[in-house]
């Protein structure tokens, strides 16, 4: 399984793009942010070449890269056309970073800890059942990096990614492992909420740890749900609030009024 660095997540600074990759993101962005509607028309190959100053072959294959997204479906007879969200495969990192920009923030944070809730408790029980002394060397090392790196730097993103992947590993469930970038996107979120919470949080994952080291799939599992719920708890409060709008309460001037 092949994981993305995490300066790669939700569109990172690294990424280069090429024509093919922009004409995807840009109609994969309009297709997640409603622009371009199920059941709307969608625009021909020549319209879009002319658009992208793209020849058709470039057109085809971003039409082909969306559709395997399960964003678009094309057809010989009845031709391109958006699918609705329900077809989308939303644990596909571009759909995801596509989805955070057009999303409210507060709700991603909220769908994606939700998940994270679902998954990261009963990896962790998994864990602690079937490791291997290797995983746990692998989990050990990944807090160990955490416990030596900066907050402030791209360093202990990786080292908590390392740590939250590993365990996903250590569950030997291939079907777990495949949720590796969808948890790497909700570490990368709560780190551009606060900094701070990866030291409030720290100690947590060392309970994970011993629980896992330990063979003790309960308590591992409460541990991870413990620092899942934390972690989101203590982000909450540091969300930015949506700005209210200004309300006049200044009386209206009557008639009789000079």
């Amino acid at each position: 399984m092949t994981f993305l660095h995490p300066t790669a997540l939700l569109g990172g600074a690294e990424r280069k793009r090429n024509l093919h990759a922009h004409v995807v993101e840009s109609l994969g962005s309009r297709i997640v942010r409603g622009e371009l509607k199920a059941g709307d028309p969608f625009p021909s190959e020549a319209d879009l070449g002319r658009e992208f100053n793209a020849s058709r072959s470039v057109i085809r294959e971003a039409v082909k890269s969306l559709a395997a997204r399960g964003l678009l479906e094309s057809r010989t007879r009845t031709g391109i056309r958006v699918l609705p969200p329900h077809h989308w495969n939303l644990l596909d990192i571009e759909v995801l970073g596509w989805r955070y920009e057009a999303m409210p923030r507060g709700q991603f944070f909220q769908e994606l800890f939700e998940i994270r809730g679902m998954i990261e408790p009963p990896a962790a029980a998994l864990a602690a059942e079937h490791a291997s002394k290797t995983d746990i060397r692998e989990i050990a090392s990944a807090y160990s990096a955490m416990e030596r790196a900066d907050p402030d730097k791209n360093d202990a993103i990786e080292a908590d990614l390392r740590f939250h992947r590993g365990i996903l590993a250590a569950s030997h469930n291939d079907l777990l492992l495949q949720m590796g970038n969808l948890i790497g996107v909700g570490l990368l979120i709560s780190y551009r909420i606060s900094h701070d919470s990866y030291t409030v949080f720290l100690a947590s994952h060392k309970a994970v740890l011993d629980a896992i080291a330990r063979r003790r799939p309960a308590v591992a599992r409460k541990a991870m749900d413990e620092l899942l719920a934390g972690t989101r708890d203590y982000l909450e409060t540091h969300l930015p609030r949506p700005r209210k709008k200004r309300v006049n309460n200044r009386p209206a001037l009557s008639s009789h009024q000079g």
